[in-house]
């Protein structure tokens, strides 16, 4: 009573409500280390001394009742050879025939509770699917026994081999493709760790709907081949029901591709159910489409204890009706558990005195006033009742994580004693912890149970998830015995067949339940999941499979053997399926919405349960071409459109931009041969002024319909075309032909200019007017735009930079009083990242394609507009961008020649990525899983700076005018260019851009080297002891060599005033200038220093500004004829 007291003045005093628990110092002792297991990212103390771990036993020596089958082949040499082939790396293949890569193999054939341990002298890192896919069809072939493994976090021993098998890590498959923030849907490949997707989600404002202990280290492939259910299912649901779609590899290598990223999709069996928690029997799961809720804005968390087990069912069905909505998480943890993690971590507890059980409640919701109210009146509630005798409410983020702490470290703690039993089962509600009484009553019954070392075991403990009745039952032990484990089993599978439970409610069936699944299925069930089994893997050895028990082979996938295929199942064109309250479905419409391999799978489904096929003939629904529906500017202003084209006239007249047109489309019943035809066609109009001309063919992508082409993109590029040769998009000059390949050919000066164009006013004139400027469209545009004012180059989120340009041409009279190379060809363009009002979107890019601009006047604006801005943004973003991609840096070059500093920005394309996978390790605690990404991304950079280095050597060499690219110019004045003296002198402007450009790239690039090293040579704790780590001596590098960003920054300012002479595109320079500028600026919030610099670099700004608004007077002294708007 006196706690409950003290309780109910701490919730109506809140500046004091948690006095007790912040005097208890919840946070980890100054003294205490804190590091983090393998298996959970709960807090590992080292203040007890864990037993000394030794190799675990053999699996095969602890179940000697399993023999290897003999059908199965033995790796050889040969095998090896051609797997590392297909891998291509010394950083995909794991050799144990390798002396050097024994120890390396350790981790991956032992799980993390040193239980089980298989002698598999081969893993393999694939990195795509298409790998997973060619792997196991050579298994198939060479009928090689292969495992999947992923995080190898499991309590089973389920993602370790028995005996020789291949093991298939997926620790290499760690992209993360797209995220909808609208729908919620997230794509990413199996090997991603669950923490770096809930990080990635966090930025967004989302939450992944599965949280566990060993989020640090566990892949959301095995959660979902495992069908965890973690901390916050009460809240989130089961994966089940959050899996949008999956893609995944049978065992002879068929991919089943149904990454349907929708929540409706009632086409047919549900396929991708069979993979969710079927342990990889049937296949590798390569990809999945997550969906994610938002992330709540508001968490409060609450800590009590109780009298008893029956207290805290009677707190639950408080919380669910006070709570409701809002409640999303119920955690019960008894005495015992709670007393471990005190000894072992070694801090003081949140509430005063012993509890025999205590309860963590979890809310999360949007209105944090209101949440916490809610949460407030059912702790008065429940202590009012006598319910709960004390508790504490989390004041802040760290506190919340803190008591979080003492629920998620008693899988760590439990274990510093020697080894743990293990049971994950399922109970109803009213007997769940009775299992835990009871299991404890008979190992004092057998005397196995005491506090002295002649007994094994030490503790029986019991927490769990009131939420959906799954307890935790550990039984701890001083070392793993046989009369414990006798007196366990088949004990705890029969009480719970008693009551109606499950043996395996989120960690699986594994090896160690295998043969009790009996206990929790009939026969029946057995029989079903046997047929399944048999129907995608069916060569299972007898000694793993008992025929009167389980239906998996240990979460093997064996290869098929031709002999004992299934027959293939007929041609099937519509099945017809007739229920007695429903008319004829016709199952040859939803068929077509399946890859081949999810059609496979449906047709041996069908075929074994007899489905009987009838043929029939059935309309098609066909789409033709639909009437206009207005012109996109006037559609989003819901005004009425002219419809007239290639502009409407009203957006003309206003002064708008005219987005141009997108036509509908229609859809009618009809058959393949006869499509049908509707009698709505645009109207035939024209606009007054401006003849119409054709579109190139050759800025129309080859490949790519017109109807698929974006509307807002438009080129008259027939007006004037490239001369052949055709030379680098980097040369300032091109040679152009008026009215097309036939008209006179004059030189143009290629420049672009960052302006507004929605600010710039245009007045139409004749051509010849003033006897200079000549046009083939007969009308030119007197431009004017405002000051020149660049946009700052920042970082955006992914994929949300956009940008509009319009190309113009002034081509002089030949006949004028100067020379003609006053021609000019100016890109005029403006970037943001405010979405969809911008024509050139990264989808938009995309959907266009790189065919797209392959010929003038794409190309050039492409080239030397839009590449450049896109690759500094995402270098400063850090984020991945379509452009690395080979089609990206090859297609668009199809018609022009590649410059050196084409070549450049492909290597440069790359280190976005880099980056962002680098940002996503850096923050996890030091483990072994993190240790070997470390070192894969090492070994990337490597090569990456390989490639810089043999561009370097080609950029170097020199012409006979200009022996060298560049060179230092002598200190003119003693006082002048401080702080950087002997600024450098370019030999031209293409070389100038090139060197900037390489420096800007080097100064992050460098930096991610050394952070990789550093983390590689980070003490891991998920090892005792600890292993000293050791680099291939091809990735043993120098650290010290990476510490230059001064010296590459100084480069890039002692080059930009030689570069702004030499270059027409003052722009340019903006992405080099930016990052020297935040260079020195976080050099003086470190150490006050680079305070010269930024004055410096500041005052070129100013430099370049001046120059741009040069180049823009230029500009608006002449009249131009309009050739591309993008």
């Amino acid at each position: 009573m006196v706690a409950r007291t003290r309780l109910s003045q701490f919730l109506r005093a809140p500046s004091r409500r948690i006095g007790a628990v912040g005097s208890a110092s919840i946070a980890p002792r100054a003294s205490i280390a804190p590091v983090r297991c393998f298996a959970t990212s709960a807090r590992r103390l080292l203040t007890t001394s864990p037993a000394v771990q030794h190799l675990a036993k053999l699996t095969s020596e602890t179940y000697p009742g399993l023999t290897r089958d003999a059908n199965f082949a033995s790796l050889t040499a040969e095998d090896v050879a051609h797997f590392k082939k297909l891998l291509g790396g010394e950083h995909a293949v794991i050799d144990g025939a390798n002396a050097a890569a024994e120890d390396d193999l350790k981790p991956f054939n032992e799980d993390w509770m040193h239980k089980y341990r298989g002698q598999s002298r081969l893993v393999l890192k694939p990195a795509s699917t298409d790998e997973v896919s060619q792997i196991l069809r050579y298994c198939n072939e060479r009928k090689l026994a292969v495992v999947p493994q992923g995080g190898n976090t499991g309590l089973v021993g389920g993602s370790v081999p028995i005996f020789d098998e291949i093991i298939i890590n997926m620790s290499r498959m760690n992209q993360i493709h797209s995220f909808d923030d609208v729908s919620g849907s997230l794509v990413l490949d199996a090997g991603v760790i669950l923490e770096v997707a809930d990080q990635y989600l966090a930025e967004r404002g989302y939450i992944f709907p599965l949280d566990l202990g060993a989020k640090g280290s566990c892949q959301v492939g095995g959660n979902v081949a495992t069908n965890a259910g973690g901390l916050r299912l009460l809240r989130y649901g089961s994966l089940h029901g959050n899996v949008l779609g999956m893609e995944a590899v049978l065992p002879d290598g068929t991919v089943m591709n149904d990454l349907c990223a929708l929540r409706k999709n009632n086409t047919g069996y549900d396929l991708k159910q069979l993979f969710i928690g079927g342990e990889g029997t049937i296949g590798i799961i390569t990809k999945l489409v997550i969906q994610c809720p938002q992330r709540s804005s508001a968490v409060n968390v609450a800590f009590f204890g109780l009298q008893s087990y029956e207290k805290a069912q009677l707190a639950f069905r408080e919380a669910k009706k006070q709570l409701g909505e809002i409640l999303s998480a119920f955690e019960l943890m008894d005495s015992r558990s709670q007393e471990i993690v005190h000894q072992i971590k070694g801090e003081d507890r949140p509430l005063e005195g012993d509890h025999p059980f205590y309860c963590l409640i979890e809310t999360s919701g949007s209105n944090g006033d209101h949440d916490y109210e809610k949460l407030e009146k059912f702790l008065e509630d429940v202590l009012t009742k006598e319910i709960v005798d004390d508790g504490v409410l989390a004041q802040g983020e760290s506190q919340a994580k803190a008591l979080w702490s003492w629920r998620e470290s008693i899988t760590e703690c439990i274990g510093h004693g020697g080894g743990v039993y293990k049971y994950d089962v399922s109970i109803p509600l009213a007997e769940m912890y009775l299992l835990v009484e009871d299991v404890k009553a008979r190992m004092e019954k057998l005397d196995l149970i005491g506090e002295s070392e002649e007994h094994p075991v030490s503790a029986v403990v019991g927490y769990g998830h009131m939420g959906d009745s799954n307890l935790h039952l550990n039984v701890a032990v001083r070392r793993y015995d046989a009369k414990v484990e006798e007196a366990l089993e088949p004990f705890v599978y029969e009480w719970i067949a008693k009551r109606n439970g499950s043996i395996s409610a989120e960690h699986g069936l594994g090896l160690a339940k295998k043969k009790f699944v009996q206990y929790s299925r009939n026969d029946t069930v057995i029989g079903l999941m046997k047929q399944i089994k048999n129907l995608y893997d069916p060569v299972r050895t007898p000694s793993l499979l008992p025929p009167s028990s389980s239906p998996f082979s240990h979460l093997r996938i064996f290869p098929p053997s031709p002999a004992v295929n299934p027959p293939r199942p007929p041609r099937l064109s519509t099945y017809t399926f007739t229920h007695p309250h429903s008319c004829t479905y016709h199952h040859s419409h939803t068929l077509r919405s399946r890859s081949p391999a999810h059609m496979h799978l449906i047709h041996a489904y069908l075929y074994n349960l007899s489905v009987y096929t009838r043929s029939r003939n059935i309309d098609d629904m066909v789409g033709v071409p639909g009437k206009y529906k207005g012109c996109e500017t006037c559609r989003r202003r819901r005004v009425k459109c002219s419809n007239e084209r290639p502009f409407c006239q009203n957006c003309i007249g206003s002064g708008r931009t005219c987005e141009g047109y997108e036509r509908e489309r229609v859809f009618i019943t009809g058959t393949p041969e006869n499509k049908g035809r509707v009698a709505s066609h645009p109207k035939k109009t024209t606009p007054s002024k401006r003849p119409k001309a054709s579109p190139s063919p050759s800025v129309k992508a080859a490949d790519e319909p017109e109807s698929s082409r974006s509307s807002s993109v438009f080129s008259n590029s027939p007006l004037f075309q490239p001369l052949a040769p055709l030379t680098s998009a980097w040369d300032d000059y091109v040679r152009l032909a008026s009215g097309g390949q036939g008209g006179p050919a004059f030189p143009a000066l290629i420049t672009a200019l960052q302006t507004s164009l929605h600010s710039m006013a245009r007045l139409e004139v004749p051509a010849g007017s003033d006897g200079n400027d000549v046009s083939p469209a007969g009308l030119l545009s007197a431009i004017q735009f405002p000051p020149y004012a660049a946009a700052e180059l920042l970082p955006v989120a992914y994929d949300a930079f956009g940008m509009n340009a319009q190309c113009f041409v002034r081509q002089k009279a030949t006949h004028a009083e100067h020379d003609s190379t006053e021609s000019y060809c100016a890109f005029l363009f403006e970037h943001d990242s405010s979405g969809a009002s911008w024509r050139l979107t990264a989808e938009q890019m995309t959907r266009l394609g790189p065919h797209y601009f392959a010929s003038f006047p794409n190309h050039h604006f492409f080239v030397r507009v839009y590449r450049p801005v896109a690759m500094s943004i995402a270098l400063l973003s850090r984020r991945d961008t379509f452009l690395r991609r080979l089609e990206w840096t090859t297609l668009p070059w199809e018609q022009h020649p590649k410059s050196p500093l084409d070549h450049l920005f492909d290597i440069v394309l790359q280190l976005p990525a880099i980056f962002e996978q680098v940002d996503r390790i850096l923050p996890l605690d030091a483990t072994l899983a993190r240790r070997t990404r470390a070192q894969e991304l090492l070994h990337h950079c490597l090569v990456v700076e390989g490639q810089f280095r043999q561009w370097l050597q080609e950029a170097y060499r020199g012409t006979e005018e200009h022996p060298y690219p560049f060179w230092a110019e002598e200190l003119r004045s003693p006082g002048g260019a401080i702080p950087f003296a002997n600024a450098y002198t370019f030999r031209d402007g293409v070389t100038s851009l090139m060197f900037v450009y390489y420096w800007m790239a080097m100064i992050p690039f460098h930096r991610c080297i050394e952070h990789v090293y550093m983390a590689f040579f980070q003490p891991v704790v998920d090892a005792y002891p600890p292993p000293w780590p050791e680099l291939p001596p091809s990735l043993q590098i120098d650290p010290t060599h990476y510490q230059d960003g001064r010296e590459l920054a100084a480069n890039i300012c002692r080059g930009l005033d030689s570069a702004l002479d030499l270059t027409v595109q003052p722009d340019l320079l903006l992405g080099p200038m930016t990052v020297a500028m935040d260079f020195y600026r976080e050099v003086n919030a470190a150490s006050q220093d680079g305070v010269l610099e930024i004055l410096w670099l500041d005052g070129f700004k100013k430099r370049l500004w001046a120059k741009a608004q040069a180049v823009s007077s230029v500009l608006q002294s002449h009249k131009w004829s309009e050739v591309a708007k993008f």
